[in-house]
């Protein structure tokens, strides 16, 4: 027994014990030795196998003599099984010294054959794919062209769309048209490879367009290769709805901060001026009816007192019609302009032909607003045109309007003095006058009014004009 001769019983029993495959050879390369586990995964019986040379056995890619030679210790080669297949195994040699004869024994553990990463890549993708359907988030896949060929079930679900019409550039037909560009802005993180967040409208099943959180992580194979990108797309939405309407409440407390400081100028300014008034007169009434010499000066001193409790008046009506614009009115509903027109020309018919005054317009839109602030808007605006006209020409004031992508623009031009480009916004804020109580009637009002109605419509207003020739107010209004 060659085998029995070389190596002693209680080593070959104790190979006999591995777990892993074991063959020993000579110093000739002769196989003196095989383990069950041997026999059991190539199927030959050990006799078959004794006396067979190294390179008999393994099958490596390269030549034996070079892995022989270059006294490697660790490699992979494929082994010859009785069937004729081919196993592909971790080799690892190791040398053996008995009796002065050095002898190499080999450990063989077989490697995952193709069929079996197969399995396993399989039940891989099936457990990612369950986990990825069961999550409420949206999740995809790109190649390494960035060319998506994976969605969830919650993408499908949520685009109302096939698999196939979604894979590779198509799921771009669901994102607006309008933030389609928003993709530039991560375009250098993309050819980087790098992480990202983005934002974008994306259209659901039932057509409407949704606020999409979206975030993109890069796929690296084990050496570094960029693999494509993974994400995740998260329906935001109402958090948006919630931020925007906390963002208004934040401008809306500013503003109102802010015109509580206007009040209290007016209250400790404009209201105290005619008090003192009335005050200092009605001392000089009373004195005067005291001294019982009534005097033709008592009916001028009433005067002055009925003049200062009438300016009182409307201070405290046009307070209290500003005060009354912060609440939300009635709800919006669709608004003719055309017919708002007519209505805030027919209330200034009056005032109107009192100042030979000519006033025209365009065909007006169809908004969704509140028609009678929007009718005070307009009757403001052309109110305030009549006002500041010019003495040296008839009034002339016309509306026009000029369609946007989102809004229209209505403009109300006159002829009259213009407005300094410094008093831009100055205008606008509450009680703020450019000129004398004896130059020009009215509180100042009017045009905070005006800014109030077109910010609760979501517009802007600004002013246009040229100091001696006229103005042109101008005011935008969602479609």
């Amino acid at each position: 027994m060659a085998v029995q001769q070389q190596i002693p019983n209680l080593v070959l029993q104790f190979f006999d014990t591995y777990a892993e495959a074991v063959l020993v050879a000579n110093a000739s390369a002769d196989i003196v030795y095989v383990n069950k586990t041997f026999c059991r995964l190539t199927q030959f019986d050990s006799k078959e196998v004794l006396g067979l040379k190294e390179k008999h056995i393994f099958k490596v890619k390269i030549n034996y003599h070079l892995v022989e030679s270059l006294k490697v210790t660790h490699w992979e080669s494929g082994v010859a099984t009785k069937s004729g297949d081919q196993l592909w195994v971790k080799v690892s040699s190791s040398p053996l010294i008995y009796n002065n004869e050095e002898l190499t024994v080999f450990t063989l553990v077989e490697n995952p054959s193709i069929e079996q990463l197969k399995g396993l890549l399989k039940e891989s993708e099936n457990r990612f794919a369950s986990l990825a359907d069961a999550s409420p988030v949206m999740i995809w896949m790109t190649d390494q062209d960035n060319l998506c060929y994976y969605f969830n079930k919650s993408w499908l679900d949520f685009t109302g769309q096939k698999f196939e019409d979604e894979v590779g550039t198509g799921w771009l037909q669901r994102v607006h048209e309008k933030d389609l560009a928003n993709f530039n802005s991560v375009t250098e993180q993309l050819n980087n490879h790098e992480g990202y967040s983005l934002e974008y409208r994306l259209r659901r099943r039932d057509g409407a367009y949704r606020n999409i959180l979206e975030i993109g992580t890069p796929r690296l194979l084990p050496d570094g290769t960029f693999a494509g990108y993974m994400g995740s797309c998260l329906d935001i939405t109402e958090f948006k709805a919630v931020q925007n309407e906390l963002a208004n409440y934040t401008e809306e407390l500013k503003r109102s901060n802010e015109e509580l400081e206007q009040f209290a100028y007016v209250a400790s300014h404009d209201m105290q001026e005619p008090l003192r008034m009335i005050a200092s007169y009605v001392q000089l009434i009373k004195r005067s009816i005291e001294s019982g010499k009534p005097t033709d000066e008592l009916f001028d001193f009433m005067k002055f007192v009925l003049d200062g409790v009438s300016r009182m008046q409307l201070l405290i009506n046009d307070l209290l019609q500003f005060s009354r614009l912060n609440k939300k009115g009635i709800p919006f509903t669709e608004v003719d302009l055309n017919e708002v027109v007519k209505v805030a020309i027919t209330n200034l018919t009056n005032r109107i032909a009192d100042n030979n005054a000519v006033v025209t317009y365009t065909p007006m839109p169809i908004v969704n607003g509140d028609v009678s602030q929007l009718t005070r808007l307009i009757q403001n605006l052309v109110d305030n045109a009549i006002k500041f006209k010019s003495a040296e020409r008839t009034p002339e004031i016309s509306i026009s309007v000029k369609e946007r992508e989102i809004d229209y623009v209505i403009s109300v031009r006159d002829n009259g003095i213009g407005i300094e480009n410094k008093f831009y916004n100055r205008i606008f804020v509450i009680f703020q006058r450019l000129h004398t109580r004896n130059e020009y009637e009215g509180t100042g009002i009017g045009l905070a009014v005006c800014r109030k109605i077109v910010e609760r419509h979501g517009g802007e207003i600004w002013v246009e004009s040229e100091f001696g020739k006229g103005s042109c107010f101008n005011f935008s209004i969602k479609k």
